[in-house]
């Protein structure tokens, strides 16, 4: 934790080179800018990876009951690496100093609070791992809400949002769907899904003229509701009943958003 909030905060005054990138996609030009903020994200999401790796380790359950493999661990990775890269991605973003400190200090309270409730998840039957399930969740729908406005807000074209805002989903959806089956395999091949369709739903929303927020409400919604399928179907439990249940609910979250979203 002190290698990854230190990395945050050295994101506030360490320069790095901007890599400008030019191609043209689907029949016109574009730039691509990777700037030092992106790749002190990444960075920093790769120290968090490898310290939730850590974590997840040195818990004795994770060594019981079949053979471990490199696989086992990598959905452990996703959220301190999606609350690293959110947390960098912000702080210039605040206005003034005081902001961008409250900002490092949440991001890395959250950070720290995502390992230490992996560890208490690694084990289903110990006490206390529904209290740090539900904390996970909120902090990867909290997560999922600011990234999806941070991206969606920006309208860049499809091909980089749509492709930004599908790794994002399946990063946090990889999360949300770990404790529902042990094969990492399953869990990976969901998330990506997840994200596939978050993707091509990000395509379709920049030709409509939304505001960020209700752009970024919608794309929540439609990341619940697929997360929510996929865990059904993880747990053999997905029928015509349970999908009226999510139909209706979506019906209903979208008149919600219609009524309290600007410009929808």
């Amino acid at each position: 934790m002190w290698a990854v909030v230190a990395g945050m905060a050295a994101s506030l005054f360490l320069r790095l080179p901007t890599f400008v990138f030019s191609l043209e996609a689907l029949g016109s030009p574009m730039v691509i800018t990777v700037s030092d903020a992106t790749l002190m994200a990444f960075f920093i999401a790769a120290v968090a990876a490898s310290g939730a790796e850590m974590v997840v380790g040195a818990h004795p359950a994770f060594h019981v009951g079949e053979k471990r493999s490199r696989w086992r661990s990598i959905p452990y990775w996703a959220l301190p690496a999606a609350l690293s890269i959110l947390t960098v991605l912000l702080i210039p973003q605040a206005p003034t100093r005081i902001f961008q400190v409250t900002v490092l200090s949440l991001g890395g309270f959250a950070v720290a609070v995502s390992l230490f409730n992996l560890y208490a998840t690694v084990d289903p039957s110990v006490q206390g791992f529904r209290r740090s399930r539900l904390l996970l969740n909120v902090l990867a729908y909290g997560a999922a809400l600011v990234l999806f406005l941070l991206v969606y807000q920006t309208r860049t074209r499809s091909l980089l949002s749509g492709t930004l805002i599908a790794a994002t989903a399946a990063l946090l959806a990889t999360e949300l769907l770990r404790t529902y089956t042990r094969r990492a395999d399953l869990v990976l091949s969901y998330a990506a899904i997840v994200g596939l369709i978050l993707g091509q739903v990000t395509w379709a929303l920049n030709y409509w003229p939304l505001p960020g927020l209700t752009g970024g409400l919608l794309l929540l919604l439609i990341f619940y509701l697929t997360v929510g399928l996929a865990q059904q179907g993880l747990e053999g439990h997905l029928s015509r009943r349970v999908i009226l249940e999510f139909a209706f609910f979506g019906i209903l979250a979208l008149i919600l958003i219609a009524v309290v979203g600007p410009g929808f």
